[in-house]
């Protein structure tokens, strides 16, 4: 908790003890494992080195346990727990919801928490055991992660209902060079796909607004103030009335699947979603 709020304050309240028995448990931790665990700073407490590998460990073992309480639930035949997840913003924003629906319908009882972010949030969030499993781009997947389903998606352009080139069947890549494109952060794995498919083509692209979520980009791009690159799972419905979606040449694709510990095994309740999952996922994923 502490690690996670980085405030004794905060972590006390959440944890329902005070501050003080808080800073009690703290002492007495880092007297057993004999190293500092966090700096105590003016406004933030900070994991040292030693307190996050301590504290990777310590999520790992609450999340085995939960395992094994949920293994237990279900000997009476009832699926009962939590189901936790982590997903790209571009998965979790269509496809995620639309397979909890059916699943939450099914199993009324499961607490479900969905963590979402970028490619390296999603990998980080799996290999530390915060999440039963992730949906990311399992190009550069850690090899302590297995892979459970995967397919390559197509990427989009998408432009205002005005633009000039709307009246193109598709558009050459090299026809992007002097517009102004509404992006994903550079360190995402999207933005890093089309970046590598413009160099190979010895284009320079200009990342003129940075955005951090697909509903936002799409509302820029309606407003005309540019163009964007998007997968076909983040795409909005068809009509759609202020932007047109046209496909690139050369096509841009990645590589996204649903990874999990290969050391972990999942629990009943994952199980239970990916099997409705897994197809709502790939038939989206393909579907460009």
């Amino acid at each position: 908790a502490l690690a996670r709020f980085e405030s004794f304050v905060a972590a006390a309240a959440y944890l329902k003890v005070s501050q003080s028995g808080l800073t009690r448990l703290v002492q007495q931790a880092e007297s057993m494992v004999g190293v500092q665990l966090f700096r105590r700073g003016a406004r933030k407490v900070r994991q040292t080195d030693a307190g996050e590998v301590i504290v990777q460990a310590s999520q790992r073992l609450l999340s085995d346990f939960a395992l094994q309480v949920q293994s237990a639930r279900a000997l009476d035949g009832e699926l009962r727990g939590q189901l936790s997840l982590s997903s790209l913003m571009s998965i979790s924003h269509r496809v995620v919801p639309r397979a909890l629906m059916e699943f939450r319908h099914e199993h009324p009882g499961i607490r479900v928490h969905v963590r979402e972010g970028l490619g390296d949030d999603v990998l980080s969030d799996v290999r530390r055991g915060h999440v039963d499993f992730g949906i990311a781009n399992v190009e550069s997947a850690p090899a302590d992660l297995a892979i459970t389903a995967a397919a390559d998606e197509t990427c989009f352009l998408v432009l205002p209902k005005n633009h000039p080139m709307t009246a193109l069947k598709s558009v050459p890549l090299d026809k992007l060079t002097d517009q102004q494109l509404i992006s994903m952060p550079p360190e995402s794995g999207l933005r890093k796909a089309i970046d590598l498919a413009a160099n190979a083509q010895g284009i320079a692209l200009n990342h003129s607004i940075i955005i951090n979520q697909f509903g936002s980009l799409f509302d820029f791009v309606g407003n005309g103030h540019g163009i964007a690159i998007a997968p076909a799972v983040a795409l909005p419905p068809d009509g759609h009335s202020e932007i047109v979606v046209k496909p690139l040449r050369p096509r841009i694709t990645r590589r996204i699947g649903i990874l999990h510990l290969k050391d972990r095994p999942l629990t009943s309740v994952a199980s239970a979603f990916l099997a409705i999952f897994q197809p709502v996922f790939l038939a989206a994923i393909r579907k460009g």
